[in-house]
């Protein structure tokens, strides 16, 4: 017997919106859930101060798969992503989080929700703050899709004392992101900076308004390394930018800084993936899905997201 109803999806970043779009092209009911203050994860956008924007998150997207290629196609067409630096990096316009906010338009979607635990009832789950607040209007669902990081998703799992095999074995790197506006010149040659060196400080400098749609000139996005992240990882996020503000002097002209700050993604890259499209437990009406499922780029995440609504769909055929 097939799952139909309402479905939850938890979290707003490209593989539940991947997810919410299939199943609402499908007819399916869908509410998606985060605590973010708006949808994107880590294809996000930061405000700084007066007009000041930097993707600080993931810094552009890739297209091999047909279905993907096709998807960003029409978003370059309706001017929702464009390409940038190169034929094959394409990036939301005016920020990253634009083709999300895309696949999400007509969508039940409610940020700053942080779900902490979920509670069967019979068939069906309810959602509920950590200390059991409910959540979604008391709503009942028939599934649930998790597409939040997998310690996240680990935690709502126990909380209903249920298991998706797999999810466990997801590794991440982590990221810390350092956000900068200054009065220099960009940066010399490519508007990009890779460093491939495991114990470099840097591992990713680019001109933040080279990318189209963004004001132009003096914001830069700096990613520290993995291994630096992972070493600094609790550090003070003050203490951390001017770390790597020191840092970016070796490397690039800077002139006088307006502004500073840094972000640490706990969960910034994939370094172990599960090797699945996505992983769905239909007698429990519980799945994930997300990078963690495929690996580290923006299109195995949708990808996973959408693997992951076909299956809640055939489920309930």
């Amino acid at each position: 017997m097939g799952r139909d109803g309402t479905i939850a999806i938890i979290g707003a970043g490209i593989a539940g919106a991947a997810a919410s779009r299939r199943l609402s092209e499908a007819g399916r009911s869908v509410v998606v859930l985060d605590k973010g203050r708006g949808p994107g994860g880590r294809m996000a956008t930061r405000r700084g101060p007066g007009s000041l924007r930097f993707d600080h998150g993931a810094q552009y997207v890739t297209a091999r798969d047909p279905r993907f290629v096709a998807l960003v196609e029409a978003w370059t067409a309706r001017g929702v992503a464009a390409p940038w630096g190169g034929a094959e990096r394409f990036v939301g316009t005016p920020g990253m989080t634009a083709p999300v906010r895309d696949l999400l338009d007509g969508v039940d979607l409610r940020c700053g929700r942080a779900v902490g635990r979920l509670v069967r009832e019979g068939r069906h789950w309810r959602l509920a703050e950590a200390d059991g607040t409910a959540l979604a209007d008391g709503m009942t669902f028939s599934s649930v899709l998790l597409t939040c990081p997998s310690p996240q998703s680990l935690a709502l799992l126990a909380s209903a004392g249920e298991s998706l095999p797999g999810v466990a074995d997801v590794r991440y790197a982590p990221c810390w992101t350092l956000m900068l506006a200054h009065d220099g010149p960009p940066l010399p040659g490519a508007p990009v900076r890779e460093d491939r060196d495991p114990d470099a400080t840097i591992a990713w400098v680019a001109e933040n308004g080279s990318k189209p749609g963004r004001e132009a000139g003096g914001t830069i996005v700096a990613h520290a390394s993995p291994s630096w992240s992972r070493a600094n990882l609790e550090c003070a996020a003050d203490d951390v930018a001017e770390r790597l503000v020191t840092a970016l002097r070796d490397r690039v002209p800077l002139g006088e800084i307006r502004y500073r700050a840094a972000h640490r993604w706990r969960y910034a890259a994939v370094e172990q993936a599960v090797g699945e499209p996505c992983l769905f437990a239909p007698a429990a009406g519980l799945g994930f899905a997300g990078d963690g499922c495929l690996g580290p780029r923006v299109e195995f995440a949708y990808l996973s997201g959408l693997a992951l609504a076909e299956r809640a769909i055939a489920e309930a055929a």
